[in-house]
Protein backbone atom coordinates (compact mmCIF):
# COMPACT_ATOMS: atom_id res chain seq x y z
CA UNK A 1 0.00 0.00 0.00
CA UNK A 2 3.20 2.57 1.21
CA UNK A 3 4.58 1.45 -2.48
CA UNK A 4 1.19 2.37 -4.17
CA UNK A 5 0.59 5.58 -2.26
CA UNK A 6 4.51 6.53 -3.31
CA UNK A 7 3.71 5.73 -7.14
CA UNK A 8 0.49 8.07 -6.95
CA UNK A 9 2.40 10.54 -5.35
CA UNK A 10 4.79 10.67 -8.29
CA UNK A 11 1.94 10.40 -10.92
CA UNK A 12 0.57 13.17 -9.21
CA UNK A 13 3.07 15.51 -9.66
CA UNK A 14 4.65 14.48 -12.67
CA UNK A 15 0.77 15.77 -13.98
CA UNK A 16 1.46 18.40 -12.06
CA UNK A 17 5.20 19.37 -13.39
CA UNK A 18 2.63 19.47 -16.98
CA UNK A 19 -0.09 21.93 -15.57
CA UNK A 20 2.88 24.52 -14.09
CA UNK A 21 4.78 24.22 -18.08
CA UNK A 22 1.78 25.59 -19.48
CA UNK A 23 0.81 27.96 -16.71
CA UNK A 24 4.16 29.71 -17.16
CA UNK A 25 3.98 30.04 -20.80
CA UNK A 26 0.85 31.41 -21.40
CA UNK A 27 2.03 34.18 -18.41
CA UNK A 28 4.37 35.02 -20.56
CA UNK A 29 2.63 35.18 -24.32
CA UNK A 30 0.73 37.79 -22.70
CA UNK A 31 3.80 40.19 -22.69
CA UNK A 32 5.46 38.76 -25.58
CA UNK A 33 2.54 38.60 -27.51
CA UNK A 34 3.30 42.22 -29.25
CA UNK A 35 6.50 41.11 -30.36
CA UNK A 36 5.55 37.87 -32.19
CA UNK A 37 3.00 40.15 -34.04
CA UNK A 38 6.07 42.35 -35.03
CA UNK A 39 8.80 39.23 -35.99
CA UNK A 40 5.40 37.62 -37.91
CA UNK A 41 5.24 40.75 -40.38
CA UNK A 42 8.92 41.44 -40.56
CA UNK A 43 9.52 38.15 -42.03
CA UNK A 44 6.84 38.15 -44.54
CA UNK A 45 7.96 41.66 -45.50
CA UNK A 46 9.21 41.45 -48.99
CA UNK A 47 8.57 38.00 -48.98
CA UNK A 48 11.04 36.88 -52.16
CA UNK A 49 11.70 40.33 -53.16
CA UNK A 50 14.87 41.52 -53.46
CA UNK A 51 15.90 44.39 -50.64
CA UNK A 52 16.79 46.74 -53.39
CA UNK A 53 13.48 45.97 -55.15
CA UNK A 54 11.60 46.48 -52.30
CA UNK A 55 10.12 50.13 -51.92
CA UNK A 56 7.45 49.38 -49.56
CA UNK A 57 8.67 48.82 -46.22
CA UNK A 58 6.46 49.43 -43.10
CA UNK A 59 7.79 47.15 -40.40
CA UNK A 60 11.34 48.04 -41.36
CA UNK A 61 12.62 48.76 -37.67
CA UNK A 62 10.88 47.53 -33.90
CA UNK A 63 9.70 51.66 -33.63
CA UNK A 64 8.42 51.81 -37.42
CA UNK A 65 6.58 48.65 -36.92
CA UNK A 66 5.07 49.84 -33.95
CA UNK A 67 3.53 53.09 -35.37
CA UNK A 68 2.35 51.02 -38.55
CA UNK A 69 0.59 48.62 -36.66
CA UNK A 70 -0.95 51.78 -34.34
CA UNK A 71 -1.62 53.84 -37.38
CA UNK A 72 -3.36 50.58 -39.23
CA UNK A 73 -5.28 49.13 -36.04
CA UNK A 74 -4.98 50.98 -32.95
CA UNK A 75 -3.45 49.18 -29.82
CA UNK A 76 -5.22 45.73 -30.18
CA UNK A 77 -3.27 45.20 -33.33
CA UNK A 78 0.01 45.15 -30.79
CA UNK A 79 -2.12 41.92 -29.36
CA UNK A 80 -3.18 40.52 -32.87
CA UNK A 81 -3.80 36.79 -32.13
CA UNK A 82 -3.59 36.76 -28.71
CA UNK A 83 -6.03 33.75 -28.08
CA UNK A 84 -4.50 31.61 -30.16
CA UNK A 85 -0.77 32.45 -29.28
CA UNK A 86 -1.74 31.74 -25.60
CA UNK A 87 -3.73 28.62 -26.46
CA UNK A 88 -0.42 27.44 -28.01
CA UNK A 89 1.50 28.37 -25.66
CA UNK A 90 -0.55 26.82 -22.92
CA UNK A 91 -0.87 23.37 -25.01
CA UNK A 92 2.55 23.73 -26.50
CA UNK A 93 4.41 24.00 -23.63
CA UNK A 94 2.20 21.86 -20.72
CA UNK A 95 3.62 18.35 -23.15
CA UNK A 96 7.36 20.29 -23.82
CA UNK A 97 8.00 21.07 -19.67
CA UNK A 98 6.19 18.86 -18.22
CA UNK A 99 8.00 16.27 -20.13
CA UNK A 100 11.45 17.82 -20.14
CA UNK A 101 11.21 18.14 -16.23
CA UNK A 102 9.73 14.43 -16.11
CA UNK A 103 13.05 13.50 -17.68
CA UNK A 104 14.74 15.50 -14.90
CA UNK A 105 12.84 13.76 -12.37
CA UNK A 106 14.22 10.50 -13.43
CA UNK A 107 17.41 11.47 -14.24
CA UNK A 108 17.19 11.04 -17.80
CA UNK A 109 19.19 14.36 -18.64
CA UNK A 110 22.02 13.55 -16.50
CA UNK A 111 25.35 12.09 -17.89
CA UNK A 112 28.51 11.01 -16.72
CA UNK A 113 30.44 14.79 -17.55
CA UNK A 114 29.15 17.74 -17.85
CA UNK A 115 29.11 17.52 -21.66
CA UNK A 116 27.35 14.32 -21.62
CA UNK A 117 24.38 16.29 -19.82
CA UNK A 118 24.36 18.53 -22.12
CA UNK A 119 23.92 16.21 -24.66
CA UNK A 120 21.11 14.55 -22.99
CA UNK A 121 19.70 17.77 -22.35
CA UNK A 122 19.64 18.48 -25.94
CA UNK A 123 17.84 15.30 -26.74
CA UNK A 124 15.10 15.79 -24.10
CA UNK A 125 14.92 19.26 -24.99
CA UNK A 126 14.47 18.27 -29.10
CA UNK A 127 11.84 15.44 -28.15
CA UNK A 128 9.61 17.16 -25.69
CA UNK A 129 9.13 20.10 -28.09
CA UNK A 130 8.78 17.66 -30.65
CA UNK A 131 6.05 16.12 -29.12
CA UNK A 132 4.54 19.53 -28.07
CA UNK A 133 4.02 21.19 -31.23
CA UNK A 134 2.60 18.05 -32.96
CA UNK A 135 -0.49 18.58 -30.62
CA UNK A 136 -0.38 22.28 -30.58
CA UNK A 137 0.77 23.16 -34.44
CA UNK A 138 -3.40 24.25 -35.64
CA UNK A 139 -2.93 27.00 -32.96
CA UNK A 140 0.38 28.52 -34.35
CA UNK A 141 -0.81 27.84 -38.08
CA UNK A 142 -3.74 30.12 -36.49
CA UNK A 143 -1.82 32.42 -34.35
CA UNK A 144 0.23 33.31 -37.47
CA UNK A 145 -2.55 33.94 -39.76
CA UNK A 146 -4.10 36.46 -37.62
CA UNK A 147 -1.30 38.30 -36.56
CA UNK A 148 -0.57 38.97 -40.18
CA UNK A 149 -3.34 40.24 -40.88
CA UNK A 150 -3.64 43.81 -41.74
CA UNK A 151 -5.12 46.39 -44.50
CA UNK A 152 -4.04 48.98 -46.90
CA UNK A 153 -0.07 49.37 -47.57
CA UNK A 154 0.31 47.89 -44.14
CA UNK A 155 -0.96 44.54 -45.44
CA UNK A 156 2.16 41.90 -45.99
CA UNK A 157 2.11 38.14 -47.56
CA UNK A 158 -1.02 36.66 -47.89
CA UNK A 159 -3.99 37.59 -46.06
CA UNK A 160 -6.68 34.98 -44.83
CA UNK A 161 -9.05 37.31 -42.84
CA UNK A 162 -10.44 35.28 -40.15
CA UNK A 163 -12.31 36.92 -37.56
CA UNK A 164 -11.12 35.11 -34.89
CA UNK A 165 -9.57 31.67 -33.59
CA UNK A 166 -12.56 29.18 -33.60
CA UNK A 167 -13.42 31.12 -37.29
CA UNK A 168 -9.67 30.55 -38.56
CA UNK A 169 -9.84 26.78 -37.11
CA UNK A 170 -12.96 25.38 -38.34
CA UNK A 171 -12.18 27.70 -42.01
CA UNK A 172 -9.29 25.54 -42.34
CA UNK A 173 -11.04 22.37 -41.20
CA UNK A 174 -14.44 22.81 -44.06
CA UNK A 175 -11.85 23.88 -46.38
CA UNK A 176 -8.91 22.04 -46.79
CA UNK A 177 -9.93 18.94 -44.10
CA UNK A 178 -8.21 17.50 -40.89
CA UNK A 179 -5.06 17.53 -43.22
CA UNK A 180 -5.14 21.32 -44.01
CA UNK A 181 -4.64 22.35 -40.03
CA UNK A 182 -1.34 20.41 -40.22
CA UNK A 183 0.00 21.94 -43.01
CA UNK A 184 3.47 23.40 -42.56
CA UNK A 185 3.90 20.92 -39.66
CA UNK A 186 7.31 19.88 -41.26
CA UNK A 187 8.55 23.91 -40.76
CA UNK A 188 7.37 24.05 -37.45
CA UNK A 189 8.77 20.72 -36.06
CA UNK A 190 12.20 21.78 -37.08
CA UNK A 191 12.16 25.01 -35.63
CA UNK A 192 10.73 23.29 -32.28
CA UNK A 193 13.29 20.71 -32.13
CA UNK A 194 15.82 23.33 -32.35
CA UNK A 195 15.08 25.81 -30.90
CA UNK A 196 13.56 23.70 -27.60
CA UNK A 197 16.63 21.78 -27.82
CA UNK A 198 18.68 25.11 -27.68
CA UNK A 199 16.82 27.01 -24.77
CA UNK A 200 16.20 23.69 -22.53
CA UNK A 201 19.26 22.64 -22.66
CA UNK A 202 21.43 26.08 -22.40
CA UNK A 203 18.83 27.09 -19.79
CA UNK A 204 19.97 24.24 -17.45
CA UNK A 205 23.51 24.51 -18.52
CA UNK A 206 23.49 28.70 -17.02
CA UNK A 207 21.45 27.62 -14.08
CA UNK A 208 24.21 25.45 -12.67
CA UNK A 209 26.92 27.45 -14.09
CA UNK A 210 25.06 30.99 -11.47
CA UNK A 211 24.05 28.41 -8.54
CA UNK A 212 27.64 28.27 -7.89
CA UNK A 213 27.38 31.79 -6.76
CA UNK A 214 26.15 32.36 -3.11
CA UNK A 215 24.31 35.75 -4.73
CA UNK A 216 22.72 32.96 -7.11
CA UNK A 217 21.74 30.41 -4.18
CA UNK A 218 19.67 32.85 -2.53
CA UNK A 219 17.14 33.38 -5.51
CA UNK A 220 15.29 31.18 -7.52
CA UNK A 221 13.86 34.31 -9.93
CA UNK A 222 17.52 35.84 -9.84
CA UNK A 223 18.88 32.75 -11.20
CA UNK A 224 15.89 31.82 -13.50
CA UNK A 225 16.40 35.01 -14.86
CA UNK A 226 19.69 35.33 -15.59
CA UNK A 227 20.32 31.67 -17.06
CA UNK A 228 16.97 32.53 -19.51
CA UNK A 229 18.75 35.89 -20.73
CA UNK A 230 21.42 33.70 -21.62
CA UNK A 231 19.71 30.63 -22.83
CA UNK A 232 17.17 33.44 -25.17
CA UNK A 233 20.13 34.41 -26.96
CA UNK A 234 21.27 31.09 -28.19
CA UNK A 235 17.65 30.13 -29.31
CA UNK A 236 17.69 33.11 -31.18
CA UNK A 237 20.38 32.27 -32.81
CA UNK A 238 19.79 28.56 -33.72
CA UNK A 239 15.67 29.04 -34.60
CA UNK A 240 15.76 32.28 -36.46
CA UNK A 241 16.19 30.95 -40.01
CA UNK A 242 13.50 28.00 -39.38
CA UNK A 243 11.44 30.31 -37.95
CA UNK A 244 11.22 32.17 -40.55
CA UNK A 245 10.36 29.43 -42.96
CA UNK A 246 7.65 27.87 -40.63
CA UNK A 247 5.79 31.32 -40.49
CA UNK A 248 6.07 31.76 -44.44
CA UNK A 249 4.80 28.26 -44.72
CA UNK A 250 2.01 28.34 -42.27
CA UNK A 251 1.14 31.79 -44.24
CA UNK A 252 0.96 31.08 -47.73
CA UNK A 253 -2.13 30.45 -49.58
CA UNK A 254 -3.19 27.51 -50.82
CA UNK A 255 -4.74 25.80 -54.40
CA UNK A 256 -8.32 24.17 -54.31
CA UNK A 257 -6.16 20.65 -53.61
CA UNK A 258 -4.71 22.30 -50.58
CA UNK A 259 -1.32 22.82 -52.19
CA UNK A 260 1.36 26.00 -50.85
CA UNK A 261 1.07 28.55 -53.40
CA UNK A 262 4.78 29.44 -53.02
CA UNK A 263 6.57 27.00 -51.19
CA UNK A 264 6.21 23.07 -51.96
CA UNK A 265 8.52 21.89 -48.39
CA UNK A 266 10.92 23.47 -46.05
CA UNK A 267 13.68 23.33 -48.33
CA UNK A 268 12.01 24.50 -51.30
CA UNK A 269 10.91 27.56 -49.03
CA UNK A 270 14.56 27.80 -47.99
CA UNK A 271 15.92 27.96 -51.21
CA UNK A 272 13.82 30.25 -52.56
CA UNK A 273 14.22 32.24 -49.21
CA UNK A 274 17.61 32.45 -49.79
CA UNK A 275 18.42 32.77 -53.63
CA UNK A 276 15.63 35.72 -53.46
CA UNK A 277 16.47 37.34 -49.94
CA UNK A 278 20.18 36.22 -49.46
CA UNK A 279 21.09 35.17 -45.82
CA UNK A 280 19.31 38.46 -44.45
CA UNK A 281 15.86 36.77 -45.55
CA UNK A 282 16.53 33.88 -43.24
CA UNK A 283 16.90 36.71 -40.51
CA UNK A 284 14.35 38.29 -41.08
CA UNK A 285 12.61 39.97 -37.85
CA UNK A 286 15.69 38.74 -36.11
CA UNK A 287 15.76 41.72 -33.39
CA UNK A 288 11.55 41.43 -32.65
CA UNK A 289 12.30 37.69 -32.19
CA UNK A 290 14.69 38.63 -29.80
CA UNK A 291 12.70 40.37 -27.70
CA UNK A 292 10.05 37.95 -27.87
CA UNK A 293 12.19 35.57 -27.26
CA UNK A 294 14.27 36.67 -24.15
CA UNK A 295 11.61 38.43 -22.07
CA UNK A 296 9.36 35.28 -23.32
CA UNK A 297 12.19 33.17 -21.92
CA UNK A 298 13.10 34.69 -19.09
CA UNK A 299 9.29 35.09 -17.57
CA UNK A 300 8.00 31.52 -19.11
CA UNK A 301 10.99 29.55 -17.26
CA UNK A 302 11.32 31.66 -14.15
CA UNK A 303 7.15 31.34 -13.87
CA UNK A 304 8.06 27.97 -14.37
CA UNK A 305 10.66 27.35 -11.77
CA UNK A 306 8.71 30.26 -9.44
CA UNK A 307 5.97 27.83 -9.48
CA UNK A 308 8.13 24.50 -9.50
CA UNK A 309 9.87 26.28 -5.64
CA UNK A 310 5.85 26.87 -4.31
CA UNK A 311 4.81 23.41 -5.70
CA UNK A 312 7.95 21.73 -3.37
CA UNK A 313 7.17 24.16 -0.41
CA UNK A 314 3.65 23.36 -0.11
CA UNK A 315 3.56 19.69 -1.10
Amino acid sequence: MEQDGQSDHLQQWSGMDFLLGGCAATCAGVFSNPFDVIKTRQQLQGELVDAAELQRNPYRSITKSIESILKAEGVAGLQKGLVSALAFQFTMNSIRLGIYQTAENYGWTRGDSKFGTLLYSIYWGGISGVIGVTFSCPLYMVKTQIQATSHGRYAVGYQHNHTGTLDALSGIYRTQGLKGLWRGYPGIVTRTAIGSSAQLATFSTFKEFFLQFEIFQQSVILTASAASMFSGFFCCVFMSPFDVIATRLFNQGVDSRGKGLLYRSVWDCFRKTLNAEGLHGLYKGFVPNYWRIAPHTILNLTFWDQFKSWKDLYY
